[in-house]
């Protein structure tokens, strides 16, 4: 193959095109590396971290303000709950009866109130209300509470139980002894007393009393 006089010229210089760029592929170390370099103002800024959305719950329900103050009957008395602020206040046996009748009157309205003089405890004052709770006073102070299977309100001890409450529930919820009595099948859980319609697990309660009774034996 021949080459032309033209092609001849151009040889040396396409060998030295070649051999420059080969030897551009190796850095001087003499020399500061600037290729692709960028000073830190021409840097594009960071991406800026996803945000993680904080898992939602629903916030507590706040305490109703206008809820009516719930009273439950227990062994040492009664005690009423206030839903507007969460507390309990106690209504321990050997409270005033002046302030404990003023109480109940506010939230239940008006009792029905008399004396009996033939409890076995010595005479008592007896103040009743309309759902069927008694209440027990004896020398100016608070002795007893009482209601039975008649009572159509929703007094019930903190547990629940309360007149219709089964044995089984009574079991589920405190520690009790049942004994046959000439009133029946009587039990005792911690202070709180009553009668069972029966001594089966399916029994119901038909009365409930703590503190001073009038109950007749």
């Amino acid at each position: 193959m021949q080459i032309s006089g033209r092609a001849r010229k151009l040889v040396p210089f396409l060998a030295i095109g070649l051999l420059l760029g080969m030897t551009g592929c190796s850095a001087d170390p003499d020399t500061p590396e600037t290729t692709n370099r960028r000073s830190p103002d021409q840097l594009p800024a960071p991406a800026a971290p996803a945000m993680i959305s904080p898992v939602e719950t629903d916030p507590p329900a706040a305490a109703d303000p206008t809820a009516a103050p719930r009273l439950v009957v227990e062994a040492e008395g009664m005690r009423w709950f206030l839903p507007a602020s969460g507390s309990a206040h106690p209504i321990a046996f050997g409270s005033p009866q002046s302030e404990l009748i003023g109480s109940l009157e506010r939230i239940r309205g008006s009792a029905r109130k008399g004396t009996n003089e033939n409890c076995g405890a010595g005479p008592v004052e007896v103040a009743t209300w309309q759902d069927g709770l008694t209440v027990i006073f004896q020398n100016g102070r608070f002795v007893g509470w009482g209601f039975g299977q008649s009572a159509t309100g929703e007094i019930a001890t903190a547990a629940g139980i309360r007149p219709g409450s089964t044995r089984a529930e009574l079991d589920g919820a405190y520690d009790v002894t049942v004994s046959q009595t000439t009133l029946g099948s009587e039990f005792n859980a911690g202070g709180l007393q009553g009668l069972l319609d029966g001594p089966s697990a399916d029994a119901r309660i038909i009365d409930m009393w703590a503190g001073v009774s009038c109950v007749a034996r």
